[in-house]
């Protein structure tokens, strides 16, 4: 296959979207994929170790990238699929809303172009609004000025006075009974990457990070408010997850959590109208292309299956690395496939994949996607597949244990058993063959022996952890919106 012939291979990244969720309300998407895979497992429980092992297809312990050393220096770029594809011919292009999958933590270094968006960027090519304010000496009507200025000798000074006037109205939309008038960073999202694959004369690698799902939640112009029902003047920073990791159940913060829940379902919703969206732009181009459609990890959400927990720290439950993994194509030329895809009808039908599979499969599946022989998904399937994760990745709660919620966290599934080992020594045997994103917990089981011995080498010690990663304002800022500090 020549390089005018191979098709754009993209990588839909759903940032904290867990599978159960992504069934119910990603309908455009499921009903478009051409393949599905429906038991496609995460290699980690949070952005850091996920995006490692999304690139690499290994767990942090391998990597060396992880809570207590989240840049990405570590990985060689020949390490990841992105190197044999760019020997291909095939130009690479990440844009993301992520601030761990952007350059402040050198992920840009894997591709040839990186696009940061964020609430303070909605526009990539204007100024970063949020840097401008950290940096800032002056304060009231001297920083606007100030900003104004500093605009208009931008490179780009309307976009640039666009990303001033967008995180205003959101500061504003906080401060107010008022829906939140933007989202967060999805549909700037899509445009860019239209854009980025489009414009280009060659085939295109792209990844794509939408934060949209990840929390803070809070209703926003685009939302379906008959999934949530939520009052505008909700925002999920009126408590902490870490309070409610660390209560008895659910308690008091049980109606805050059904209305996340919701807001939640609702913004999964949203993304699947954006991604459907991008697939029709994309299909009036005259290169086809293939989109993989995933999530570096789910999200907790406090059901019993989630141990009660909220957001995705400490943890390495079903709600967490259960993904959405499913191929979606352009263009009038079907996704070769190597097994038969029609119906009783007649009629091209999704191929669903139900067994095991894994994200250490994901170079794997790119390449055979963007070579020439027909595309075969149940040689993806796995009789195991593991994850890890090293430490908590949004610190301690109050008053809590450290060696218990930073603790390192490994599973190992062997078909419709989860085996759990934790660094503390604690051990537990889990069932996952029912619904989505669901575990029951065997207690009268016990892990075989040799299970983790065989899938891992050496926990990470105190000794081999490093510093925390020098950050500046900005992204201290942005970081602890995302409940990372």
């Amino acid at each position: 296959m020549t390089g005018a012939d191979r098709p754009n291979v993209v990588v839909v990244c759903l940032d904290t979207v867990r599978k159960d969720v992504y069934d119910r309300y990603a309908t455009g998407l499921r009903e478009r994929a051409a393949v599905r895979f429906e038991g496609m497992r995460a290699l980690g429980g949070w952005s850091v170790p996920s995006h490692a092992g999304l690139l690499t297809g290994s767990v942090p312990s391998e990597t060396g990238v992880h809570a207590h050393q989240r840049r990405f220096d570590p990985i060689d770029v020949e390490d990841t699929w992105i190197a044999p594809l760019a020997r291909q011919g095939y130009e690479s292009v990440c844009v993301t809303a992520n601030i761990y999958a952007s350059p402040v933590f050198g992920f840009d270094r894997f591709f040839d172009r990186t696009i940061p968006v964020s609430p303070s960027r909605r526009l990539p090519a204007g100024m970063d609004v949020q840097r401008h304010i950290s940096d800032r000496s002056t304060e009231g009507m001297g920083a606007y000025a100030d900003f104004v200025r500093q605009a208009l000798d931008h490179e780009h000074p309307l976009r640039s006075l666009c990303n001033g006037v967008l995180l205003k109205l959101d500061d504003v939309s906080r401060k107010l009974p008022i829906e939140k008038p933007t989202d967060f960073g999805g549909r700037a999202i899509a445009r860019s990457l239209e854009r980025e694959i489009t414009e280009r004369d060659g085939p295109v690698l792209a990844f794509a990070n939408f934060m949209d799902a990840h929390g803070p939640h809070t209703p926003f112009r685009g939302l379906d408010d008959s999934i949530h029902g939520v009052s505008a003047d909700f925002h999920s920073s009126s408590f902490r997850d870490s309070d409610v990791n660390v209560a008895d159940g659910l308690g008091e913060f049980g109606p805050d959590v059904e209305r996340v829940r919701r807001l939640y379902a609702a913004t999964v919703e949203y993304l699947d109208r954006i991604v459907a969206d991008l697939v029709t732009a994309l299909e009036r181009d005259d290169r086809e292309s293939i989109l993989i459609v995933t999530a570096d990890h789910g999200e907790n959400l406090g059901y019993e299956s989630d141990g009660h927990l909220m957001n995705h720290m400490s943890s390495l439950s079903e709600g967490l690395l259960h993904v959405p993994f499913d191929v979606v194509t352009t263009g009038d030329r079907a996704l070769e496939l190597a097994v038969d895809d029609t119906g009783a009808d007649g009629a091209a039908r999704p191929v669903d994949v139900d067994g095991l599979s894994s994200h250490a499969d994901l170079g794997d599946v790119i390449r055979s996607l963007a070579n020439e022989d027909p595309f075969d998904p149940f040689s993806f399937e796995r009789e195991r597949a593991r994850a890890e994760i090293v430490g908590s990745g949004s610190g301690i709660p109050e008053g809590g244990d450290e060696s218990y919620w930073d603790r390192g966290q490994r599973v190992v599934y062997e078909g419709e058993r989860k085996y759990y080992r934790d660094q503390l020594g604690t051990e537990a045997v889990y069932d996952v063959s029912g619904p989505p994103s669901k575990q029951v917990e065997r207690p009268d089981e016990t892990v075989p022996d040799g299970v983790f011995e065989s899938a891992f080498g050496d926990w990470i010690t105190d000794g081999e952890r490093t510093d925390a990663a020098e950050v500046d304002q900005a992204s201290r800022a942005r970081l602890e919106d995302l409940g990372y500090l």
